[in-house]
């Protein structure tokens, strides 16, 4: 609960800051590295097994939120670089070497038309930190 305060005050704060500041992407980045650095914010792992999680969303071009088959067991992915052209609705085709999606493995944007397949940008995977459906909601309204 008072990991929720904190993360609900930063990302208040960051709110307000937003509307005077044209670098909203890179106050939204501060707070949450000032966020994940914190030792006692959330548990950490570096993979997921492919049944642990039933859908992917993309936040911006540095996270992704998996959901898991219960809806209140979530992971926040913080990419290890940032994926330009990364997009909210991109649909993404993860590279797995095993039934565990881990830190490093890379996912590649891909897009269908018609029966045409088109790749984007690959991106490779950060931790995975679990998040609470509360905190979750949050950081899709900040981002």
């Amino acid at each position: 609960m008072k990991n929720l305060l904190i993360l609900v005050a930063c990302l208040l704060t960051l709110v307000a800051c937003a509307g005077s500041s044209p670098d909203r992407g890179a106050q939204i980045a501060a707070a949450l590295d000032q966020l994940q650095t914190r030792e006692d914010y959330a548990q950490t792992e570096r993979c997921l097994s492919t049944h642990q999680y039933r859908s992917v969303e993309v936040l911006d071009e540095n996270h992704l939120l998996f959901t898991g088959t219960s809806r209140d067991r979530l992971w926040l992915n913080k990419l290890r670089a940032r994926c330009p052209g990364l997009r909210r609705n991109d649909t993404l085709a993860f590279e797995l070497r095993s039934n565990r999606l881990c830190n490093l493995d890379t996912a590649t944007v891909v897009d269908h038309f018609l029966f045409w397949q088109r790749t984007g940008p690959t991106c490779s995977l950060g931790e995975f930190q679990q998040l609470t459906p509360g905190q979750a909601e949050l950081l899709r309204e900040a981002l």
